[in-house]
């Protein structure tokens, strides 16, 4: 049975970041690239091979054993999309909440459920034409 490693930081076995915590035992979340650290899960049913022996890792500003490192903090895949995201995400929101607004407002003023008076009553306006009155029996 191989040796097993001491905690630390050791090259990220899985490539996308400079370091990963090592426990001792297993690989953890914490990674740590130019300095900053992060929270990376280990690729679920991926085998990684422990560290090999003598190849800690020299993390200047990371520290000896990762405390509890911010979950919210970007995982180095292109920085600062979370929250952009989220703005865009809003912004699609409003926009799609306006147009409803929009389509409401139209389809009342035209959708004819308020009564309307179309029965009007005729309108007179020549005077009655003078009649004379019908002539009695057959001219006798």
């Amino acid at each position: 049975m191989a040796a097993q490693q001491d905690a630390g930081w050791y090259n990220d076995p899985t490539g996308r970041y400079t370091n990963r915590y090592w426990d001792g035992v297993q690989w953890t979340d914490s990674v740590n690239s130019g300095g900053a650290n992060s929270v990376d899960p280990v690729p679920s049913g991926e085998v990684l091979a422990p560290p090999a022996p003598g190849t800690a890792a020299r993390v200047a500003a990371a520290p000896a054993q990762p405390a509890a490192i911010n979950v919210s903090a970007q995982s180095g895949r292109g920085g600062g999309g979370g929250s952009s995201m989220g703005l865009i995400i809003g912004a699609l929101a409003v926009v799609v909440v306006a147009l409803i607004v929009v389509v409401i407002v139209a389809n009342n003023n035209d959708s004819g459920d308020e009564p309307t008076d179309t029965t009007e009553a005729p309108v007179q306006t020549d005077p009655p034409a003078e009649t004379e009155p019908p002539a009695d029996g057959d001219g006798g």
